[in-house]
């Protein structure tokens, strides 16, 4: 039976007829799953955030620990922990992200802490233009 179908159709194999041809456009529909993914990139975003600023806050908890132990002056034990961690940061990302990682959370704990005396401790008389400690 083949070959007789291959005789009347000159030796070609007939077509098969396609019973659903979609139409194409050029508008491109707004997917429901593109949106779905975006909010779930920033969904996934929040929930690292809050799980870095929980450990990051545990880890505090046992350098404060660790501080009321240790036999150095408070100050200078605080210190070699920022130092050690601004280098590692340093050498672990770029230096413009580490310049303005440095920068805005420094202004950001000062801004922090002037809000927090000034509330608790209005004696100190703040300057509210630049949120120092006068």
């Amino acid at each position: 039976m083949k070959n007789q179908e291959l005789l009347t159709t000159g030796g070609k194999m007939p077509k098969a007829k396609r019973l659903n041809k979609k139409k194409t456009s050029n508008v491109i529909p707004i997917k429901k799953d593109v949106l779905e993914k975006e909010d779930q990139l920033i969904s996934i975003e929040e929930q690292e955030r809050e799980r870095t600023n929980k450990f990051a806050r545990k880890l505090c908890d046992e350098i404060d620990d660790y501080v009321t132990e240790c036999k150095m002056d408070a100050d200078m034990t605080y210190f070699h922990f920022l130092f050690h961690l601004k280098q590692r940061t340093i050498h672990r990302v770029s230096y413009n992200l580490f310049k303005y990682a440095d920068k805005s959370s420094t202004d950001e704990v000062t801004e922090n802490m002037a809000k927090y005396l000034k509330e608790n401790l209005p004696e100190l008389k703040l300057d509210a233009s630049n949120t120092t400690i006068q």
